[in-house]
């Protein structure tokens, strides 16, 4: 019990006050909004502009294949379900993430992909009759995932896109249906901000209202969102561009939202250079690190199948505003550098494990490293499975990253599926073009220096007077290495994307006082 306390007090004492007092006054069911109210009147919607760059992206689009959405099959994160649209919207033998993504809408595009390309009107036919299910068996007053603000957040903007692209093709009466729930569902998120929570989920609520507003020519609501917009993008975005959850996934995910405003906005008149400022730098960051690779690299939470591809923000970036991504190797705000040799990209983390009030979507992977050989993977971080699942705290710990611990004491206090008490600290002593040196601070103030260089060879060590250090290796690809301790082979979970598992192999080497592990990346010369 008193363990239990102790986690709750070092978990509150790094939030924000309001975010208790938006807490208490959620549980006692009030209203939390940007302090005007949604007109009852849906009145004349105007279509906003929609992004065609994000929404059919291939590499999205792929995910949910159309003509196996016709015979009502729907694939997910990986796992596929038969399911006739009329029924419940919610599977007990499926995970939280898989039924809140079943609400999110996001397989409308694929339909609306196949019907544009073909004209075949059954691919719109069944849009159609699944948004007529979903509005027919998730009435408000039901709740759950489909009402969870998070899931309204998304499903509004795919179903205002959605709108765009086919309006005139749908009939009155479900036109009339369909534009009846988008202000039914806007006015529920207009009351129901995620003050409590913020970060991602409340820049996706503000997100929403905008792009709303502009769709209903609300002005107060839009002027007010907008204002909150502001001020939360100059919390979420950092001086260096990356966003401050410090995952590639969610990064994107911003990014996407910041150019669907971004563009809604000039659309109508509205030109907002404030938040088109944050695009170059922000475009810059997803560039610099997922350039020339396979996949997203796998910091914090983060999958290589939930954002938008690469080359789709890229696409969008230049058509939309005509900027272009620019290479960066140093994001000293975020704590990321990284480090190129030949065909060798390595990346590390010398951050922190995220904003104080918000680590829900950090691990214990400070100091920890990915390194890939012409973008394919070769030493890599576990990634993240799910979130309310058994392997969520396997995915989160020490062990699935590819960095040391001091006397076996997690680098942070982990708990529940979002939660973290006491937490590592890293401070980057001096970096190169070719290395860097840092110290980590884990949960107890225990402290372990690591360099880390790129040569001909990947040179890691880890040095602590009078410590018993236990460092983590895992290998995508077979890598030959030798070190200064005896090395002890493992298996590990790996999942490159939200849903899917696989295991590779890996090392954890351990030793007191110091540890050297030194992969060979090219071969020595005989001469």
């Amino acid at each position: 019990m008193l363990a239990k306390l102790g986690l709750y007090a070092n978990t509150i004492k790094s939030m924000k006050a309001s975010q208790l007092y938006y807490r208490i006054r959620k549980m006692m069911k009030m209203n939390c909004s940007v302090g005007c109210a949604v007109s009852s009147d849906a009145g004349q919607a105007e279509p906003i502009t929609t992004v065609p760059e994000l929404d059919f992206d291939p590499v999205f689009v792929e995910r949910f294949p159309a003509d196996e959405i016709l015979t009502d099959k729907i694939t997910i994160l990986h796992t596929s379900k038969e399911f006739h649209w009329n029924q419940k919207w919610h599977f007990d033998d499926k995970s939280a993430l898989w039924n809140f993504n079943l609400h999110y809408f996001e397989y409308l595009f694929p339909l609306i992909d196949a019907y544009r390309k073909t004209d075949d009107r059954k691919y719109l036919d069944k849009s159609v009759e699944i948004i007529n299910c979903w509005i027919d068996q998730n009435p408000q007053k039901s709740g759950g995932e489909g009402w969870s603000p998070y899931t309204v957040d998304l499903r509004l903007t795919n179903w205002l896109s959605y709108y765009s692209y086919v309006n005139e093709d749908l009939d009155r009466k479900f036109r009339e249906k369909l534009l009846s729930s988008i202000h039914e569902q806007y006015t529920f998120l207009s009351c129901h901000l995620e003050k409590d929570i913020l970060g991602n989920h409340y820049f996706e609520d503000l997100k929403t209202l905008i792009l709303c507003s502009l769709f209903f020519n609300n002005i107060p609501v839009l002027n007010a969102s907008l204002k909150a917009f502001r001020k939360e993008c100059k919390e979420e975005i950092l001086s260096d561009g990356m966003h401050f959850e410090l995952s590639l996934m969610y990064h994107k995910l911003i990014l996407e939202g910041m150019i669907r405003v971004a563009v809604a906005l000039r659309e109508r008149g509205k030109p907002d250079a404030e938040i088109e400022h944050y695009l170059q730098p922000m475009l810059d960051v997803a560039w610099s690190f997922e350039e020339g690779l396979e996949r997203v690299p796998l910091f914090n939470d983060s999958g290589n199948n939930v954002a938008k591809s690469l080359q789709a923000l890229v696409t969008a970036g230049k058509k939309q505003f005509g900027i272009q991504p620019v290479y960066k190797a140093k994001f000293e705000n975020s704590g990321f550098y990284i480090f190129k040799k030949d065909d060798w990209k390595l990346i590390v983390d010398a951050g922190q494990p995220g904003p104080a009030y918000i680590p829900g979507h950090a691990h214990c992977d400070a100091g920890s490293f990915e390194l890939f050989k012409a973008g394919k993977p070769v030493i890599v971080n576990c990634g993240t499975y799910a979130y309310q699942c058994k392997e969520r705290s396997f995915f989160r710990s020490t062990a699935a990253h590819n960095t040391v611990m001091v006397n076996d004491t997690e680098q942070s206090q982990c708990w529940g599926a979002f939660r973290m008490a006491k937490r590592s600290k890293v401070r980057v002593i001096k970096i190169t073009d070719r290395a860097i040196e840092m110290e980590l601070t884990d949960q107890n103030g225990q402290r372990v220096k690591r360099s880390i260089e790129i040569s001909g060879k990947l040179c890691v060590k880890d040095c602590a007077e009078k410590c018993k250090l236990t460092s983590y290796i895992h290998f995508a690809e077979p890598l030959q290495f030798d070190c200064n301790v005896q090395e002890e082979r493992i298996q590990q979970w790996y999942a490159i994307d939200y849903g899917q598992k696989q295991v590779i192999d890996g090392i954890r080497l351990a030793g007191e006082n110091q540890i050297e592990f030194k992969a060979i990346l090219e071969k020595e010369s005989n001469e």
